[in-house]
């Protein structure tokens, strides 16, 4: 027979137990908000891998092969890697860390006729022959372009195009040229390849492909998705590099559908808006790329570059945590390949756009691939010469961003 006295005691030693249990299993909190999952990395980086457009492209492969080798980041879009053999490059280095890679293939457009006459391109050839003469590759491209420019923007609208669509091509010359646009040719630059990839620890489903090949200037233009699963939660990420703003060394053409580079690259951005609206509905969007768009900030010392065309993103309530955070990263003041040229605006044209992710201030973003680094000269040189071998240059002519994301 069991007493009072005992069955006190019983329960009494019952409810310590339970006590002293979920105090083990609480480790001195109630609250579950404070248990976080894994932060989610997603970086966007352009490696301005452009032949002939941006300097020592060659030499620097290897070196930013070798940098996103030992880079960790959870997704990952890159943009300007325009060559197939450069693309191969960037795989290999890759693949061991980010086994889930998305890239596509190359597409050009081929004009049925010659794009240009003899008569067309006479004016253009006489100005770069006289003012470029025995020039190849990069030094022909920088040349031709500065020199050239009115002959350039008076040439008729298809073989405007043919023009600058041979910029990709390697040690291009002044006959190279215009033995290719005398002859039906593409009209988009490294062949049509779009130039992006998107690189991801997590499975890539339901990838997906916005092409803008009908709304492309000078280069092959679109957009690549894909789902990943993170912490049982479903999100959509893409990575793109719509239309540059190109005024400074070309004019618009006639052949264009939308105005003006600005207006171009306003179209693919609203374009990409809607759709990555309507695919990914209420689940976290990370949108990341160089979209040639800068809002100012004076306190971060950045300029504005089609600043209304960036607005839209804020506008359809993304977040845009780099330009609130960060300096430039397009910044001629501090990039040692951009002090080349005649720039002097410093923009933050790399972003990763986020949408549906919690609060801004779960997110922190960094400045990632600003360091200067060493370059060899190949043998043979293709862009330095022997005694300019070793040399400081950055990676690439744009710094990349990074934003570290924690997951509730």
């Amino acid at each position: 027979m069991t007493t009072a006295r005992q069955k006190f005691s019983l329960n009494t030693l019952l409810l310590v137990t339970i006590v002293s249990f979920l105090s083990a299993c609480s480790d001195g909190s109630d609250d579950r908000d404070d248990i976080q999952a894994d932060p989610l990395t997603v970086a966007s980086y352009n490696l301005g891998l452009a032949l002939n457009f941006v300097p020592y492209t060659n030499e620097r492969l290897p070196v930013n092969a070798a940098l996103l080798a030992d880079y960790d980041s959870d997704v990952l879009c890159l943009q300007e890697i325009w060559l197939e053999d450069y693309v191969e490059a960037i795989e290999q280095a890759l693949i061991e860390d980010y086994p889930y890679i998305y890239t596509v293939e190359a597409e050009q457009v081929f004009t049925d006729e010659a794009p240009c006459t003899e008569e067309e391109i006479a004016d253009f050839a006489a100005c770069a022959d006289a003012q470029c003469p025995d020039l190849a590759g990069t030094a022909f491209v920088d040349c031709a372009s500065v020199q050239c420019f009115t002959e350039v923007s008076e040439l008729p609208p298809a073989c405007f195009d043919a023009v600058i669509g041979s910029v990709g091509i390697p040690n291009i010359t002044l006959d190279i040229l215009v033995d290719r646009v005398t002859q039906p040719t593409g009209i988009f630059a490294y062949d049509g390849a779009l130039g992006l990839m998107l690189a991801s620890k997590y499975e890539l489903q339901q990838r997906e492909f916005q092409d803008f090949i009908d709304d492309s200037t000078a280069n092959h233009r679109g957009a690549l998705y894909a789902e990943i699963e993170v912490n049982e939660q479903s999100h959509v990420v893409g990575c793109t590099h719509p239309t540059a703003n190109l005024e400074a060394s070309i004019a618009y053409p006639e052949s264009g559908k939308h105005g003006s580079w600005e207006g171009e690259n306003r179209f693919m951005q609203e374009q990409m808006i809607s759709f990555v609206n309507n695919k990914a509905g209420d689940r976290p969007i990370l949108f990341g790329g160089d979209f040639n768009c800068s809002i100012a900030n004076a306190s971060n010392g950045v300029d504005a570059e089609f600043p209304d065309n960036c607005q839209l993103w804020l506008d359809d309530g993304f977040v845009d945590p780099a330009a609130e955070q960060l300096p430039c990263t397009f910044c001629n003041d501090e990039n040692l390949i951009l002090q080349q040229g005649s720039g002097t605006d410093n923009t933050l044209l790399d972003h990763v756009f986020v949408k549906n992710v919690g609060t801004a201030d779960a997110i922190v973003a960094d400045r990632v691939f600003d360091d200067p680094v060493s370059i060899e000269a190949l043998d043979p040189p293709s862009e330095l010469q022997p005694e300019d071998s070793p040399m400081m240059t950055h990676p690439s002519d744009h710094f990349g961003v990074e934003l570290n994301i924690r997951q509730p």
